[in-house]
């Protein structure tokens, strides 16, 4: 009989992510993430996932902002008992280091390179090594395509790059495509060996170390002055809506915020299959790529997803908001994030472009964006607090009570529009934005 994993005790474990052998204590529970090895799900394996929340979670189910699949409301005594499901239904989680391919990576026939198949090498290579390795590292392996990763930050990055006779791979550290830093220029025949050298070089700093803390010179160095990448181009699409593949359309959706009930991803994959979908690959930007559907299927097929709560347009306004779980789903939690989000949207919308992030978090911990975003609203024990340009467990620029949220939305709202000039994006009218206004504003100030 295979061991099952076990639950790990009720303790919050910050510094790792959240899996079948480690899940994460939240405020509704255990928490479990996971990434199918398999690259694309089929209908019958999202509702096998629906009725796997359902029985041993609360039902809810979050898409994350890396394109993993989350389920809370779990008890140590059922986590094993999701494990066995998961088994049954032939979903297989990834383990080990988290890698990172284009959604459409060997589908897209734009793109340089495959990664898979590089990525596969490396998974393997590292655990074969054995090495002790931050529990949070991210490496990302980005043969280039509609839906590239350019935009996705990781501790050490192999990025396509073309050159005659096929393509090279740029290996570099800490960052996205744009910051990360440059290390060296591999052979396809060289990029396992020069990316376990950036692997084992972390590995030797200690457990703990990331991307950030690589000598990205010294690594460069070994490699020679000839094999210095050159810069690369950043921009990447949003997986969202409708996209053309070759002779294909792909349709980008979402879950409102992210997040969904079991009862509607079951919906969604029973309503899209009658409309054509034979695939469905977890994407970036908590989206859900389908593929399958007929030309003449989409608009019936985007109305499915609108029925359900999906968006499926890639100017949906809360597309650039993420969320948690709420004073609906968590007890952590000091207010209710989706009603704050659907206040934003309403007052806000036309200024949430994708430009920046805004970050609503029901307290200090931040899990839905760990990261620092441009605006964000936090729940403390003495209110809800505006963070501008920090993280959720930052010290707020203001705070007020929680029922007085909306109309404090409203005047941000009021206030932004009023400055806006003509086709100015919302990054940079927050920026040329006195923060003293918008903590005015919050406050209700003249």
């Amino acid at each position: 009989m295979t061991d099952l994993p076990q639950a790990v005790p009720n303790t919050l474990r910050r510094g790792a992510c959240p899996s079948l052998a480690a899940p994460m204590q939240t405020g509704d529970g255990l928490i479990v993430r996971l990434r199918p090895t398999a690259p694309a799900l089929t209908p019958g394996d999202l509702v096998a996932l629906a009725g796997l929340a359902r029985e041993h979670g609360n039902g809810l189910i979050e898409i994350t902002a890396r394109g993993n699949i989350q389920l809370r409301g779990l008890t140590d005594a059922s986590v094993p008992r999701l494990a066995e499901g998961l088994a049954r239904a032939g979903i297989v989680p990834q383990t080990g280091v988290a890698i990172e391919t284009p959604p459409l990576a060997g589908v897209d026939l734009s793109e340089i390179a495959d990664a898979t198949p590089v990525a596969d090498a490396l998974r393997q290579a590292i655990a074969a090594a054995s090495l002790a390795l931050a529990p949070k590292l991210a490496i990302v392996v980005d043969g280039g395509g509609v839906l590239s990763l350019a935009g996705m930050a990781a501790d050490i990055r192999l990025d396509a790059v073309p050159v005659a006779g096929g393509a090279a791979w740029c290996l570099s550290a800490g960052g996205d495509r744009r910051t990360a830093r440059g290390i060296a220029l591999l052979p396809a025949g060289g990029v396992i060996d020069g990316a376990m050298a950036a692997v084992s070089a972390l590995a030797l700093l200690g457990p703990a170390a990331r991307g950030r803390d690589l000598d990205a010179a010294v690594l460069a160095a070994q490699f020679g002055a000839a094999s210095r990448p050159a810069a690369l181009a950043a921009f990447s699409n949003h997986p969202l809506g409708i996209h053309r593949i070759g002779g294909e359309s792909v349709l980008g959706v979402a879950p409102a915020y992210g997040q969904m009930h079991a009862g509607r991803l079951a919906a969604l994959a029973g309503g899209l299959a009658a409309c054509g979908a034979r695939e469905f690959r977890l994407a970036p930007h908590r989206t859900l790529l389908v593929r399958g559907l007929p030309e003449e299927a989409l608009a019936a097929a985007q109305a499915c997803a609108d029925r359900e709560g999906f968006w499926c347009t890639d100017t949906a306004p809360g597309r650039a908001v993420s969320i948690c779980a709420g004073a609906a789903g968590c007890a952590s939690a000091r207010f209710d994030t989706h009603a704050a989000a659907d206040a934003l949207v309403a007052e806000a919308g036309d200024l949430l472009d994708g430009s920046l992030d805004v970050h609503i978090s029901g307290c200090p911990k931040g899990c839905a964006h760990p990261a620092r975003a441009a605006v964000t609203l936090c729940g403390t024990a003495a209110g809800v607090g505006l963070v501008l340009d920090g993280r959720a467990g930052d010290t707020p620029a203001a705070t007020l009570p929680a029922g007085d949220l909306k109309p404090a939305i409203q005047r941000l709202g009021t206030l932004l529009r009023a400055r806006r000039t003509e086709g100015e994006t919302a990054k940079s009218l927050l920026g040329r934005t006195a923060p003293a206004a918008l903590v005015s504003a919050y406050q209700g100030q003249r």
